[in-house]
């Protein structure tokens, strides 16, 4: 009986199928990819209309559409490309958009946009710790320093965070091994972000700064 119901495939539903990926090419090293961290769909032409609204270039700039939720962005100024990566973050219906340099050609299942620069406020440090040697310490858990700035008691630095991650509250260090003190983080113009898991993206704001 099972071998009655049993589907013959015909020759042709028997083929398997390799699919390659496009690539995705820079205009002379001039180009930024961009994506929007959110799941929602949105419209393609208001974020063009958007950018072109805010963005104050010298220059002109050009935005194409290379996938789903995919951009590139190219540039006539490379000192206009450069505001746009120092002026980040950037929003877009509240989600955060994400850029990378896109140098070389590359095929579009390769991309992953999952990291964008942000400014996180140390809470005022043990009098035991240079600040500088602190603010090194703790951007190296982030993988790097970007950027790092003293204001009184306070230090922030700016780092990539993978967009992917849950936030950390602080850190624990311990100045010359003697005890150990928390060290909290505030991280500045958090887009949407969902305090029950910690996760960028949800549609909870909780303002930070």
């Amino acid at each position: 009986m099972e071998e009655r119901n049993k589907i013959a495939l015909l020759e042709e539903e028997l083929l398997q199928l390799t699919v390659k990926s496009s690539l995705v090419a820079p205009l002379e090293n001039l180009t930024l990819l961009c994506s929007i961290w959110m799941r929602k769909m949105y419209n393609p032409d208001s974020l063009r209309a958007q950018l072109r609204s805010i963005w104050k270039t010298t220059k002109k700039f050009e935005i194409l559409v290379a996938g789903q939720n995919l951009f590139t962005i190219s540039f006539e100024d490379d000192e206009d490309l450069e505001q746009i990566l120092e002026g980040c973050l950037w929003l877009f219906l509240k989600q955060l958009i994400i850029f990378d340099r896109l140098l070389q050609l590359i095929e579009r299942n390769k991309i992953r946009l999952i990291h964008s620069p942000f400014w996180v406020k140390i809470s005022p440090c043990p009098p035991e710790c240079d600040k500088k040697d602190l603010m090194h310490t703790v951007g190296s858990t982030f993988g790097g320093v970007i950027r790092a700035e003293i204001k009184g008691e306070f230090c922030r630095i700016r780092v990539n965070l993978d967009v992917q991650k849950q936030l950390r509250r602080g850190i624990f260090v311990s100045p010359n091994s003697k005890g150990k003190f928390w060290l909290s983080f505030k991280y500045e113009n958090l887009p949407n972000f969902f305090f029950c898991c910690g996760r960028m993206g949800h549609g909870l704001r909780i303002v930070q700064s």
